[in-house]
């Protein structure tokens, strides 16, 4: 081929991919200034919300160590002369722990943008100026959303809709709704640089990109595909070109710190990709090696595709139409496929918050794509009649302006159409799927109690100056210290542990067995006494005389038998938490559990509460069982009791045993005619995908407390049972010596 020919060739591609000249301006007339109002309604409600929701989630301790503590506690420490240092961090299953003096935030991820927020500190130090500036920031998001839209559709209320879209988009309030993190930023920030990229305002578009990459290094990545988007479709090859190099020259910079300030040489949280090779040359030849591969076992895998599907659902799969602006996100896309960490591509956090910008723009430009179609069909269309006009038929003699309005009308409708769908789609995600809107059956207040106004009072008794290992949940409330450690970190080390046996979040634990080993080992370890211990909460101190073992313990020797089963002497009232405040109880019942071995009473299950959606979905589902049970007689041996669920093959599944109490106020030391609550930590079902969707039936049965996990669901092992007075809503299940709490249908 000769070079002319090659170069016709390159100039028809490029005419051909020069599809965003200059846009030209709209008139701000009174629509605008109405749709802008709107807009700016909506930014307003939704900021009120989220603010008084996430304080709220803070003040009954539902925020968590990682990443909210993590946050407080290095910029305080900015704040106080060590810039962005940190001691909180995962030790059991994450790489992000070097040391006790703890590690500069640059050893994990590169985000400038905290020296800014550290200066909100010097007013309000606190957590919760945190997640007011987040909440504040993202809603911002709402206004380059509704410009960009605006522009593109050409039609106010077109943009005031996408502005609408991207406050509910789910990905976003995840980010927004899960403590804090800089990275959540860009969910605006980010669309601020597509709006300024699309309208050629170049200074404000090298400072919005400087702003999303100071939130987090891989940003840079999206920055470079923002570039070579700018020099393909907009023919900017000077700004385009320049926005390349300042992403490259941003990356090699952000390599370069986390060099100087990681013990490693590189982030202390690249293990999530090691296993695909060492370093990012070899990664890339491992995929490209094995595409196959990577197709099968990053693309198509059920948990990524589900991931995938969560991204694309709330815009009704529009965003599909317009795959040259989805490949904008390709860099995150493929950071989190990739990642070894299921919470990186669960879709349940803040790991998606910068491909919610370009969602958003792909759905405009989707939408841009469906009216450009309807108009080509029109054209077509119109000249097709006209060439019959010779037949002399009716519609082809309608006059001129006749057609015009007709094609006006489709284009108006079908916009009203998609921004309709769209809207309709992102909602019932948001209804069904989510928890977050009030809107939503699962949505919940946040709302204190007793327990939580307690932890108020163990935090006083904690002096400023001295180090912590908390539970997660406790942390960001004493994390504006210079030691500060997440629960088991420290554990041999730290003046104080502050643990609440009786909080779902036992992170970063998978499972409550090896929680309950590590909290009863630090109890009887030797090493710290008892300072405070009170309706599940414990405050250890180091150097204080340790606690002994309770007399009712089935062992008095710790190498005997798992430690989980050991019962530490702790004062009466901290298992307050099994003893509930009134005597009125949910769902009345009378159900007699006997011995397996004498057949005399035990205990009377007396009343049950079931927290739980249904329909309950698999995927994202949270339920917990709360049982109420009247003292007959001390048990020879402790119980406890299983909750599983029976399909519709009649198969039996375990879905939990976590019910705290039993572990730390064990049955054989109950007293007769007491009145005892056992409630479950909450648990799901997605980590059993073999319990199949549909209609499932709800029991629990009682089991002895040691009973192995292998044999835990043996029929031959639970208590007998009889019904004395029930009011229809359970039932025995026949021949399992199982309790029938009710029906749920399963969905995905």
């Amino acid at each position: 081929m000769s070079n002319v020919a090659l170069r016709k060739r390159i100039s028809i591609f490029l005419n051909r991919t020069y599809l965003y000249p200059a846009p030209d301006p709209l008139p701000c007339g009174r629509s605008f200034w109405i749709a802008t109002g709107l807009v700016a309604t909506a930014f307003l409600l939704f900021s009120g919300f989220f603010i008084y929701y996430l304080t709220g989630m803070h003040d009954v301790y539902l925020t968590h160590a990682e990443d909210l503590g993590i946050m407080d506690q290095a910029i305080w420490n900015t704040v106080h002369g060590q810039w962005l240092r940190q001691t909180i961090c995962n030790a059991i299953n994450d790489t992000n722990c070097s040391g006790l003096a703890g590690i500069s935030r640059f050893a994990l991820h590169v985000e400038p943008i905290l020296f800014l927020v550290a200066l909100f500190y010097l007013i309000v130090p606190n957590p919760k100026t945190l997640l007011v500036l987040q909440t504040l920031v993202v809603a911002s998001g709402a206004f380059p959303a509704f410009w960009l839209a605006r522009l593109r559709l050409r039609n106010e209320w077109a943009g005031a809709v996408i502005a609408l879209l991207y406050l509910l988009y789910p990905a976003q309030q995840r980010a927004t709704v899960f403590d804090f993190h800089a990275v959540t930023f860009t969910a605006a920030l980010l669309l601020f640089t597509l709006y300024f990229m699309y309208t050629r305002r170049t200074v404000w578009l090298f400072v919005f990109a400087i702003l999303s990459m100071a939130c987090k290094e891989e940003i840079a990545g999206l920055v470079v595909m923002f570039g070579l988007w700018s020099i393909i479709f907009q023919r900017r090859w000077r700004s385009g070109s320049l926005l390349v190099l300042l992403a490259f020259a941003w990356t090699g910079m952000s390599l370069l710190v986390l060099h100087l300030f990681s013990p490693l040489g590189h982030s202390l949280l690249t293990s999530r990709y090691t296993y695909l090779g060492s370093n990012p040359f070899k990664i890339a030849l491992t995929l490209l090696a094995h595409p196959g591969n990577t197709l099968r076992n990053f693309v198509l895998q059920r948990d990524h595709l589900l991931y995938l599907r969560g991204l694309l659902v709330p815009a009704g799969f529009l965003p599909l139409l317009a795959p040259w602006i989805l490949l904008l996100a390709l860099p995150t896309l493929a950071l989190n496929l990739l990642s070894n960490d299921p919470q990186v591509y669960s879709g349940l956090f803040h790991y998606s918050a910068e491909i919610v910008p370009v969602l958003i723009f792909a759905t405009i430009e989707a939408i841009v794509l469906a009216i450009w179609l309807l108009q080509l069909l029109s054209f077509v269309w119109q000249r097709r009649v006209r060439r019959l006009a010779l037949a002399r038929l009716p519609l082809a003699m309608l006059p001129r302006s006749w057609n015009f309005q007709f094609a006006r009308l489709a284009h108006v409708s079908l916009l009203i159409l998609l921004l309709g769908y769209v809207l309709v789609s992102v909602i019932r995600f948001d209804y069904l799927r989510d928890n977050i809107m009030p809107f939503s059956p699962r949505f919940q207040w946040p709302q204190t109690n007793a327990h939580l106004a307690l932890a108020d009072r163990f935090i006083a008794m904690i002096p400023p100056t001295a180090s912590v290992s908390a539970q997660s949940n406790l942390v960001p409330h004493i994390s504006e210290r210079r030691s500060i450690y997440l629960f088991p970190y420290a554990d041999d080390e730290a003046d104080y542990i502050f643990l609440d046996v009786t909080s779902n979040t036992i992170y970063p634990f998978f499972g409550s067995p090896d929680y309950i080993r590590e909290v009863k080992a630090v109890i009887l370890g030797g090493h710290y006494g008892v300072v405070a211990a009170e309706d599940g909460y414990l405050l250890l101190k180091r150097g204080l005389p340790p606690t002994t073992i309770s007399p009712y313990s089935l062992t008095q020797a710790a190498s005997n038998l798992d430690r989980r089963f050991l019962l530490p002497e702790l004062p009466a009232s901290f298992c307050s938490f099994t003893q509930p405040l009134v005597q009125k109880v949910d769902n009345p019942v009378q159900v007699t559990f006997s011995s397996a071995t004498t057949g005399a009473p035990v205990a009377d299950l007396i009343g049950f509460r079931v927290d739980a959606l249904n329909p309950f979905s698999v995927a994202g589902g949270g339920m917990t069982v709360t049982t109420y049970w009247r003292v007959i007689a001390p048990t020879e041996i402790p119980l406890q009791p299983i909750a599983f669920v029976t399909d519709r093959h009649n198969q039996e599944h375990l879905v939990s045993f976590d019910f705290p109490g039993t572990y730390w106020c064990q049955t054989n030391a109950w007293k007769p005619g007491m009145v005892v609550k056992l409630q479950s930590r909450s648990f799901g079902l997605r980590q059993y995908f073999s319990v199949p969707t549909g209609l499932v039936h709800l029991s629990i049965a009682l089991v002895p407390l040691t009973q192995s996990f292998g044999t835990i669901m043996a029929v031959q092992q639970r208590l007998p049972l009889h019904i004395v007075q029930s009011s229809g809503k359970i039932s025995a299940t026949q021949g399992s010596n199982g309790l029938n709490l009710g029906s749920l249908m399963l969905v995905p």
